[in-house]
């Protein structure tokens, strides 16, 4: 299968390198600074669970879409609040029947692929893995089953679909079709949002902030916010899907932090626009009160991008 990857960061390095392993087609359209090391060196994952690493060379690695063509499918990695910039860029990789997954901790991800590539391309999805570049070509895989649970926005079973899920299976990722994927792709922005938010603003890793009884609570109840906007806007969940997510919350290793959490703390620009900020955005639109999220969103945008400011 042909698959263009959009972002070599330590999700789509990650998946990109999976996907080249099982024979498939992978051309990745980065930023200049990560095409010379995978050109010259190829995608090496590594891993914290004990699984063998191993080193891959994609098909292509390239700035320039055009180089690539048009794909069968297209995985877009990017930061949230980049999907729309980005396929703007990558337009030389989709066809008409270019399926566009897009693989983002936000909820908006839908509508920023409709608006740069227009009806019909957008896929819902959801990730579940924890990964994170350690430089440029190189993914540390932390541990655990990769998975990846997607499907079309009207619940229909495509082709696409299937073609997909055999090359991402092939991969050995967990991949789950699903007829209701909005609802999916808001409980996972409910687990992430919530653990993400509340171990930036504590700066403390999954471990801690899940055997402390007060930020523990604080987690779940954060979590109930999300779950009231999901329901508000279509998506119902409630507390069977609050457990879910809090028995995934459990199941991360202890020293685990989010992306957002992660570039927070190192003063990078993060996620917070398109996950607390999105949070508080929506509420407002719907009359929905959100006060724990409404904090850490006051709380954190300070730090977001500090690093890069100070050196302006």
């Amino acid at each position: 299968m042909k698959i263009g990857v959009v972002g070599a960061g330590g999700v789509g390095a990650y998946f990109a390198a999976v996907l080249a392993r099982a024979g498939n087609e992978v051309h990745i359209l980065a930023t200049p600074r990560h095409v010379e090391p995978i050109r010259s060196q190829g995608l090496r994952v590594t891993t914290g669970d004990g699984v063998s690493g191993f080193t891959i060379q994609p098909t292509s690695v390239t700035t320039e879409a055009a180089e690539i063509g048009e794909c069968e499918a297209v995985i877009v990695a990017s930061k949230a609040g980049q999907v729309r910039e980005v396929l703007g860029q990558a337009a030389a990789l989709i066809g008409p029947d270019t399926a566009v997954l897009p693989l983002q901790n936000g909820v908006t991800a839908v509508e920023q692929i409709t608006d740069a590539a227009g009806e019909g391309h957008a896929l819902g999805g959801v990730c579940m893995i924890i990964s994170y570049l350690v430089e440029p070509g190189v993914v540390h895989h932390v541990g655990g089953q990769p998975a990846i649970t997607f499907g079309e926005l009207d619940g229909s079973v495509t082709k696409r679909l299937l073609d997909l899920q055999v090359a991402l299976e092939e991969a050995r990722v967990k991949a789950v079709i699903s007829p209701n994927i909005m609802t999916d792709i808001w409980r996972k922005f409910m687990l992430i949002t919530s653990y993400g938010g509340i171990g930036a603003l504590s700066g403390e890793p999954v471990g801690r902030t899940r055997s402390n009884e007060l930020s523990r609570s604080l987690v779940r109840d954060a979590m109930a916010e999300v779950a009231a906007l999901a329901t508000a806007v279509g998506a119902p969940l409630g507390e069977a899907d609050i457990d879910a997510m809090m028995a995934q919350f459990d199941a991360f290793e202890p020293d685990s932090t989010a992306s957002m959490q992660r570039d927070l703390a190192a003063g990078r620009h993060s996620e917070i626009e398109e996950q607390s900020g999105a949070v508080v955005r929506i509420a407002a639109q719907h009359g929905i009160q959100t006060p724990i999220h409404h904090t850490i969103y006051r709380a954190l945008k300070l730090h977001d991008g500090a690093a890069l400011a100070a050196t302006r």
